[in-house]
């Protein structure tokens, strides 16, 4: 399904049930990040993910992406059968012998097409074999398991996880949800937000109800209590005050009404 009408079609059941972002998020075990960049079409969901929407909202969206496809192709198909028609109108030849020349250059492009991928390196099709071949070892290791380019999302006792092609973990199955930003791998465990990086060390453990990352710093937000961490996992500021700001080489942090400054 294409990411964009999938991110359309959610957004109106979403609007017809009167549910949120939020509500959805937390039922399909996913961040909200990830509904709302789905939502947008900034991002491809896997079919794992779709399938898991689908599941909550009872509607079927591979069906309903079937079904606008065919809606849209139905116009051009009755256009076609007039042009054969050629009582209807002798001009409708001329239609038809462009329409024959776009099918015969559209049919050479694709042959080109065909013949370039079969001489493709053989590293190439090398590494397409070794996935295919990987595809049996994820099986008996894994509940669930999804190859996407060089990672494989795989699913374990309900817990989610990622390892590369080769086999190597680089998130273990211990978390309920996770969503690749960049370098960063934004956690979710238990309703608790975390942060790590793609080389699976963690910056910030699942302990945060949420946070932000801005620039090189990341806020983050339990209850009504804020606080301040570096992207190195360092705490600079504890999740204790009721606002906390960056002004300059300065954080200015609130807490019971009174505001002062912190150097960080």
């Amino acid at each position: 399904m294409d990411k964009i009408n999938f991110g359309k079609e959610l957004i109106k059941v979403r609007k017809t049930r009167g549910l949120t972002q939020a509500e959805i998020a937390e039922k399909c075990n996913v961040t909200i990040r990830t509904i709302q960049r789905i939502e947008s079409g900034t991002v491809k969901p896997r079919s794992s993910t779709i399938k898991i929407i689908s599941k909550f909202l009872e509607v079927d969206f591979f069906e309903v992406s079937n079904k606008n496809s065919t809606l849209k192709n139905h116009p051009n198909s009755l256009s076609l059968k007039d042009f054969f028609n050629f009582k209807t109108n002798a001009i409708k030849k001329s239609s038809i012998l462009a329409i024959s020349f776009l099918f015969l250059a559209f049919t050479c492009i694709y042959l080109m097409n065909i013949k370039a991928q079969s001489n493709s390196p053989e590293k190439e099709q090398k590494s397409g074999l070794k996935s295919l071949e990987k595809k049996g070892d994820f099986s008996k290791d894994y509940d669930e398991f999804e190859i996407d380019g060089d990672f494989v999302f795989v699913a374990k006792n309900n817990k989610r996880g990622l390892i590369s092609l080769g086999g190597k973990t680089i998130i273990p199955c211990d978390f309920d949800a996770f969503e690749i930003e960049n370098n960063f791998v934004f956690t979710l465990n238990e309703n608790k937000r975390g942060l790590m990086n793609l080389d699976g060390k963690t910056i910030i453990p699942c302990i945060y109800d949420s946070f932000e990352v801005e620039d090189d710093f990341v806020f983050t937000l339990n209850g009504n209590k804020r606080g301040l961490m570096n992207l190195y996992g360092k705490v600079i500021i504890p999740c204790d005050f009721d606002n906390v700001k960056i002004e300059g080489a300065f954080a200015m942090v609130t807490k019971n009404g009174k505001t002062k400054r912190i150097k960080i």
